[in-house]
């Protein structure tokens, strides 16, 4: 039994070194999102091109569920996710997106938990199908989601 005790410490410490010598020579991972645009499907978009556009005209929509929109949503945005109530949340989308009568905000961005989070594109495509074309702003899907956006700080 002893033995057994002695080799599993014995493992425990080895690569306990070994990782934090691999973490020094070698840095801390790389956890930001690959994103080329040519790449992307139609009304996909990088988070670099979002930063691109005055943040005056966009407007953030979470596809997330209500508890993580609530924990780390970005600021200013809205909830809208197939979840919930949907013709409630679309009323609070369009009193949002043209409450305040300037009609600056011309730029939907749709995120949700990752890349392949299926909910972000459900909700770009109802309100592009519902509302874009008629009331003229564009919705996107970011790619890499809130992963994105945590990746850069």
């Amino acid at each position: 039994m002893k033995r057994l005790v002695f080799s599993l410490v014995a493992i425990l410490l080895l690569s306990g070194a070994a990782s934090f010598v691999t973490w020094k020579v070698v840095g801390a991972p790389d956890r930001t999102v690959d994103c080329n645009p040519r790449d992307l499907p139609a009304h996909h978009v990088c988070l670099s091109t979002v930063r691109s556009w005055s943040s005056d005209e966009i407007l953030w929509v979470d596809a997330r569920p209500r508890k993580d929109w609530q924990e780390d949503g970005v600021t200013g945005s809205i909830l809208i996710n197939d979840q919930e109530d949907w013709d409630l949340m679309e009323e609070q989308f369009v009193m949002t997106i043209f409450g305040d009568g300037s009609g600056t905000r011309n730029r939907v961005v749709v995120y949700c938990n990752q890349s392949g989070c299926s909910s972000s594109t459900y909700v770009a495509d109802r309100l592009r199908e519902r509302h874009g074309e008629t009331l003229g702003f564009q919705v996107f899907v970011l790619h890499g989601g809130v992963k994105a956006l945590r990746s850069e700080g």
